[in-house]
């Protein structure tokens, strides 16, 4: 999050009225710009937040989880290039693999039944029906 010496970075905030007469007040009363007030008011505002125990558990924690990524993209490209790729998994046997079995009752339903999905009946190659009827032609 830091930029380079001698960078800097347009920061545009909005203030209220009152906090503006006040900043430029003790601006003028201290013979500095509204600029050089704003600086230090942001540095006393981050030596502030260094003292505090909260935010530097924080900034630990951080900083632990940005290495462990690191050690764990390291080994990454290190074992892209030096590590055997483990075998394969085994696979599973056709019979472990269980089986839904459709009964002929079932499938079709009785005759009776009204056909379910597409309306049309359906016709294989040839005009004959799937029951071994002739389709009309």
């Amino acid at each position: 999050m830091s930029t380079p010496e001698g960078k800097e970075i347009t920061l545009a905030i909005r203030i209220d009225t009152a906090r503006h007469a006040q900043l430029t007040w003790i601006a003028e009363l201290r013979r500095t710009s509204l600029k050089a007030e704003c600086f230090k008011a942001v540095d006393a505002y981050i030596e502030a937040a260094k003292q505090d125990p909260e935010l530097m558990a924080r900034a630990n924690a951080a900083r632990a989880a940005i290495e462990e990524e690191a050690r764990a993209r390291q080994a990454a490209i290190d074992n892209l290039f030096t590590a055997t790729p483990p075998p394969p998994p085994e696979q599973e046997d056709a019979s472990e693999t269980p089986e839904i079995e459709v009964m002929a009752d079932d499938a079709g339903g009785a005759e009776s039944d009204p056909p379910q999905g597409n309306p049309r009946s359906r016709t294989r190659r040839g005009g004959s029906k799937a029951g071994g009827e002739q389709a009309d032609s």
